[in-house]
This record gives C-alpha cells, structure tokens and sequence, in this order.
C-alpha cells in the first residue's frame, strides 16, 4: 500500500497575500483522510494494482462526500448576492487563454513590451485573493520544439523566462500549465516554465499526479488541473481523477478543478454530452467531467482551451464555467469570429464551501489581441445563449447593465461572426 508523502513547500506572498503552496504527489497516507471518510487501508491494499477495483473502492470511499445525489433538480447559482462577506471568504478571478507571443524562431518583441503588457493586464485582472490563467506554451530559452510546426495548423509558443515575472506583476498567483502546448519544448522546456513559476512565486496546476494547495487567511484550496492527453493527468483516467479529487477534497476546505478539453474554434462553442474530436484527438466529454468533477467534491470548474467562450451552469450549487475563452494571445492567438470574446471571471466562496457570489465581466480583443472591457458586454449576451442550449440547465443567466444598445449589438455580431446556425441546431448535433 503506499503510504509516502511528497511535499515541496514554499512561502509567497502576492500583491499582499501570503500563502503556502504545496506540491504534493499522488501517493497519500490513507491515515491523514478526514474521519468523515469510509477509507479502510486493509480493504485498498489488495486493490493496490487494479485500477478497476481501485476506482471502485475509491467510489465506495466517496459515498460520503458526493454532492449532490443523482436526479435531484439543479437549482440557479445566485449571482453577486448582498450582504458583507464572512471573513473566511475567498475570491478567485479566473480567464482563459494566455499567449504572451513567442520569441521563437525568432524574437520580434519591443523594448517596453514587459512594461506595456502589464500595464494593460493588470487593470483588466483586478484584485483578488488569487487570479487564476491557463498559460499555454513554455517559459523557457530551450531552442528544440518538439512539435514539427506548420503555419496556420501547427504552433510552438516559447515565451522568455523573465516573462514569468510579467504575469506575477500583471496580477496572476495561479496557472494550468497542462495543455496541448505544455510540452512545446520537450521536457526541458517544460521543467523551466515550472522553474520560473514558482521563483516568481506563481502557484503551478495541473503537474501529473499532483495537487496543488495553497493557503489564504486560514482558507486552505486545492487546485486539481486536468487535460485530455495520457502525458498529463487526463480526464479519461477514471481512476486517477477519482484518486486525485479524493486526495484533494479530504485535505482541503475549498476544491478547484480545471480542465482543457473540448474541440476548439468556433465551430465548437455549442457543448456536446459526447467524447468531442478534434484533429484526430479525443478532446473528452467535457460535460461529463465537469459535473462529475461536481459530484466528487470541486466547488469550482474551470473549463480552457476551446478558444472560444462557452456556456456556464449550476451543478450541485456549483457553477461550471464550460470555457473562458481567450484572454491574451498577442501575435499567436485569433481574434476571428467568436474567438475576440473574453471574460473575466469572479466568483467569491466560503470555507464552508458555499458560493457567495460570482460575475463575470466581458471583454474583446484589441489589435494586438490584448483584452479590453466590452461597453457592449456582447460576452454577456453570448454566454446567456449559449447556456440555455441543451443539453446546459439553464441554470445560469448573467446580468446585464448595458443600454438598449447592447441587445441590436449582440445580434449584428452574431450575424457578423456567422454562428447562427449553430445556436439554432439542436443539441448533440
């Protein structure tokens, strides 16, 4: 049976929050799971080396801690709710996609480009316990890619080292550093990126076999980071995701999950209850995993990678955002069709688990695909739709404060964008 704990502990403190982030590795002392849980070691010793029976034993183990029990009606998540917060209430800000360029095969960079870019990011990030981003290629000087790159079909990101203190400045304490462009650069380039990190003091999700933790004022998360490929903790390791979010909900008080899975562009931001393809890759069945994510204790689902928004739901008294979109993606990301729609996400939760409050504030892209806030808050519009598709619950409707202007905005970009037909198809299509 394993019973070996693996830490690597460090302190940071964060645009003034100091916090404690472990990186912890899949094997756990069954011991140290809360009382709460029906783990008995003698019965999961002879399952040790069976994933099947493992998953089963893990399932038996999270008979407890499921929320909420299968078929019960799924009520709206409440958002921006009045009222002074607890003081253990946390608040995560969270976007899609960043791409800060490539210096790869060759640095077109200018001068100012760490200044200006941070000054144009941190504005739009705001203030948070943590802000949270999926970073897509690697921090890192390695001049090898592993990738035989095509332009227009096949893309390496190779972002310089000191850029990692860039996105410490322009506000972000967390990043999914498990994606399709995690390994850009092989293994070397990969082992820098998670170097540099964490000496700016950026919180890395989604290492294989890890959690990572961090604590804020007595509030102790866990962020499990997921993706679609066997190189990374993947979302088709049914065995691992369940060892992973037991790991995490019996160790922590708040549970995050993200995931970069699904099929990208614009064609793909109707969500589908099916394994979705996407050049020839299983991209998962990203509803699926996100309530399931749900049911086994995340308080929080963060979904990447399509490019493009997606719509939201309440699972559980949990919101699910399916897809954030492209946040950043100067000279490497496009701004095409629904691709220049952006989000950032807010969302304030409590230790005991209960999601206060959550909004989301729209964005577009500029000419250097920096974002920008939407007066229009096309986004809005855009996710509201895109959530009341089956098979989405409908449970999550954004409020919107723009004039009468916005409503004849949105249906002109809709047109304009060409993705009226795939709002009027029927689900699974």
């Amino acid at each position: 049976m394993l019973v070996s704990n693996q830490f690597g502990f460090s302190k940071t403190t964060i645009r003034g929050v100091k916090y404690n982030a472990f990186r912890t590795g899949l094997a756990f002392d069954p011991s140290r799971i809360s009382t709460t849980v029906p783990f008995i070691p003698d019965m999961m010793h002879p399952f040790a080396s069976n994933s099947h029976l493992r998953s089963l034993a893990l399932g038996m183990a999270f008979g407890i801690l499921l929320w909420p029990q299968p078929g019960l009606p799924q009520q709206p998540c409440v958002a921006e709710s009045a009222g002074p917060l607890p003081e253990d209430a946390v608040t995560i800000r969270a976007v899609g996609d960043v791409v800060l360029g490539s210096d790869w095969p060759q640095d077109r960079y200018p001068r100012d480009f760490d200044e200006t870019s941070i000054g144009r990011l941190y504005p739009v990030l705001g203030s948070a316990d943590v802000v949270f981003g999926n970073f897509e290629g690697a921090l890192t000087t390695h001049g090898v890619s592993s990738k035989v790159v095509k332009p227009g079909a096949v893309f390496a990101f190779r972002m310089p080292p000191r850029f990692a203190a860039l996105l410490r400045d322009a506000g972000f304490g967390a990043m999914h550093i498990s994606n399709n462009h995690t390994f850009d650069f092989g293994e070397t380039g990969y082992r820098d990126t998670l170097d540099n990190l964490a000496s700016s003091g950026i919180l890395a999700v989604g290492e294989l076999n890890r959690v990572a933790y961090q604590e804020i004022r007595g509030v102790r998360i866990a962020w499990v980071g997921f993706s679609y490929t066997s190189r990374q903790n993947s979302m088709h390791d049914t065995a691992l995701f369940e060892e992973l979010m037991l790991q995490a909900r019996s160790a922590a008080d708040i549970v995050i999950v993200s995931v970069q899975a699904g099929a990208e562009g614009s064609d793909a931001i109707r969500i589908v209850d099916r394994e979705e393809l996407f050049l020839g890759e299983k991209r998962g069945n990203v509803i699926a995993f996100a309530r399931r994510a749900v049911d086994l204790g995340a308080d929080l689902v963060l979904g990447h990678g399509p490019h493009v928004l997606r719509g939201m739901e309440c699972h559980g008294g949990k919101l699910i955002a399916y897809s954030l979109g492209n946040f950043v993606g100067y000279e490497a990301l496009s701004s095409k069709r629904a691709a220049a729609l952006s989000v950032v996400l807010e969302a304030t939760l409590a230790k005991d688990r209960r999601l206060l409050s959550f909004k989301v504030e729209p964005m577009r892209f500029d000419e250097e695909r920096f974002p920008l806030p939407d007066p229009d808050q096309l986004a809005l519009h855009f996710i509201n739709e895109l959530s009341r598709l089956a098979p989405l619950t409908g449970t999550v409707q954004l409020p919107i404060s723009a004039g009468e202007q916005s409503e004849p905005a949105y249906r002109h970009w809709r047109a304009q964008a060409g993705i009226e037909r795939l709002l009027l198809q029927s689900g699974n299509e």
